[in-house]
């Protein structure tokens, strides 16, 4: 599974759902992380931060490049790291004038295909060229938001961003659904955008993830929430959204 997690603005929980999924994703086969945010939060969230030749943007600079050799191993829960750089996004500005950026990551990650069973792809917070490219090379998408109404719209978004490119054969990725992040229960507001959602044909995932302060400091001890406290319920909940997505992905690509 080549899995891109999108959003169309930042701050709604989507690098550490990557970040997450992936150690998940890692305890049941070989997974790679890619990190193509130039902001590098996919990176951090592992402890790997890069240069600017050792990362996807020396990558994309210079296609003819061994893309093994920019990957971090050793890392956390076993996964896999293909961190980022700033510079990136100046370097996708000139492939999109070159006519290069959509097949860029697909181009990156082709050679790599036989050797992970899961890639995780973390992407810029929007729908712009970048988002496209990560798309361009998943095989399944997942957006993510919050009870933030602006969020709720930014998830239907994604899905008429990946249909659009679909028609223009530009992906043939599938989105397998939205999942809610910093979920609160007891809150009208969340309890509101789920139901607005639900109205939708937007696909929703089951599994809701609860608003925890454990995210925010598993950041900070360069470990993924599910491996610096597992038993917590914000843990287990991505373990959940794991068997999910597993399940959801199997149903989509034998429908």
């Amino acid at each position: 599974m080549k899995l891109a997690i999108c959003s169309s603005k930042g701050g709604v929980g989507k690098t550490a759902a990557a970040a997450n999924l992936a150690a998940v994703l890692a305890s049941s086969g070989r997974t790679l992380a890619v990190d193509a945010d130039p902001q590098e939060s996919l990176g951090r969230a592992f402890g790997v931060v890069a240069g600017q030749q050792d990362s996807l943007a020396g990558l994309f600079e210079d296609p003819d490049a061994d893309p093994r050799e920019s990957i971090r191993g050793d890392l956390a829960g076993g996964v896999e790291v293909l961190p980022s750089h700033p510079s990136l996004e100046g370097i996708a500005v000139t492939l999109s004038q070159q006519g290069g950026l959509v097949s860029s990551l697909r181009r990156t990650l082709r050679p790599l295909a036989p050797d992970y069973e899961h890639v995780v792809i973390d992407t810029h917070g929007d729908t712009g060229n970048l988002t496209l490219a990560a798309i361009a090379a998943a095989d399944a998408v997942i957006t993510v938001f919050t009870s933030d109404p602006g969020s709720a719209l930014g998830a239907v978004r994604i899905a008429t961003f990946l249909k659009t490119h679909r028609k223009f054969e530009n992906t043939h990725a599938v989105l397998l659904g939205a999942v809610c992040s910093s979920w609160d229960k007891e809150g009208a507001a969340a309890r509101e955008v789920a139901n607005a959602l639900a109205g939708t044909d937007l696909p929703i995932f089951d599994t809701k993830i609860p608003y925890s302060r454990r995210v925010p400091s598993a950041t900070l001890a360069k470990r993924p929430v599910v491996l610096a406290a597992p038993k917590s319920p914000v843990a287990e909940a991505y373990r959940n959204l794991a068997d999910e997505l597993i399940t959801r992905y199997a149903k989509a690509t034998t429908d």
